[in-house]
């Protein structure tokens, strides 16, 4: 059996007088896999390969999340809309962050006049809840996206669309870029002190995959997000986040693979207690084969790879600990 933990915010800056992370099981387990691999996309497409969901141009996580959300993709080619707000610079434009505090009736009057430009192009936008939008696009086009957490804070222009189609998508940006600046709904907002929803971010596109067959024998904990969208494509619904790891492991007996995708913002003391120390005496122990750690570092994926320590790592271990806060700095871009 192997496990692959998510601690999306593992590597997120701490604050300056935060007390220093006591840590040495996950120390050793990072330590003992070595160098983290740092994927081309985020969290989700790591999990979409764990689960052997195909790529596409893009990775097709759009369809996947807006079935798990109760709608049906059919065939057609979907992508994920996110709702962002931009801020215009001297020299450039910076993504500020993503607005996900609409109610159903502003999500439904943004798309209402989205819908009503774009109709003649064969764009259609929907919204399972205020804060999942997608669009549903004719044809299958020739694109390639980043996730929307690459590009939180950063310069847009080497993250926007790519690929042959990329420039009809760019200029389709621009004009929702018009359309949305003085709406009512960012007008209202901006009165009321709150970020406007003054463009969208397109990505994760495709048509829904099959399932794999057969398909992987993975048990899910997670309570909400692309693990559970993920779990749910492969007929194996996610389950809630047990207390620890000797409970998943229990639970999941007879699985090939266990998915745990914990909440954040993650507690370091609990991430040693109920998952890194059992996760490290499972795999010294040989009841874990491999241990995969992953991390979100600004839209790229952070992967630890661990397999079952020499006796000697596990003594150097015991002997001299690594210390955490460097193994997590070394990792960190630019680390």
């Amino acid at each position: 059996m192997q496990l692959f933990l998510v601690v999306s915010d593992l590597l997120a800056p701490r604050a300056a007088d935060a007390p220093a992370a006591h840590a040495p099981a996950l120390a050793r387990l990072l330590a003992a896999a070595g160098t983290p691999a740092r994927g081309r996309g985020d969290i989700a497409a790591a999990l979409a390969a764990f689960h052997r969901v195909p790529r596409q141009t893009d990775w097709p996580i759009a369809p996947i999340r807006l079935a798990a959300l109760g709608a049906d993709p059919g065939d057609a080619y979907w992508l994920a809309a996110d709702p962002v707000s931009l801020v215009v610079g001297r020299d450039e434009v910076r993504l500020g962050g993503i607005v996900d505090d609409l109610d159903r009736g502003d999500v439904d009057a943004l798309i209402a006049t989205l819908d009503a430009h774009f109709a003649a192009d064969g764009l259609n936008f929907v919204a399972p809840r205020p804060n999942a939008v997608f669009v549903r696009v004719n044809g299958r086009p020739r694109l390639a996206t980043h996730p929307v957490a690459a590009a939180a804070g950063r310069p847009l222009r080497e993250l926007l669309p790519a690929g042959p189609d990329a420039g009809t998508w760019r200029r389709w940006q621009s004009e929702i870029q018009m359309l949305l600046h003085e709406h009512p709904v960012n007008l209202a907002r901006e009165r009321a002190g709150r970020a406007p929803a003054n463009s969208l971010w397109f990505s994760g596109g495709g048509t829904l995959p099959p399932r794999s067959a057969p398909p992987p024998s993975v048990c899910t904990y997670a309570s909400a997000g692309i693990a559970v969208a993920l779990a749910a494509h492969a007929g194996r619904p996610a389950r809630a986040l047990p207390a620890g790891l000797d409970e998943a492991l229990a639970a999941a007996a007879g699985a090939e693979s266990v998915v745990v995708a914990l909440d954040s913002p993650s507690d370091t003391g609990a991430l040693e207690s109920a998952w890194a120390a059992p996760a490290w005496a499972a795999l010294a122990a040989g009841r874990l084969a491999a241990v995969a750690l992953a991390a979100d570092d600004r839209g790229d994926a952070v992967t630890w790879h661990a397999a079952r320590p020499a006796i000697w790592q596990r003594i150097a271990g015991r002997l001299r600990p690594p210390d955490v806060a460097t193994l997590l700095a070394s990792a960190r871009r630019g680390g």
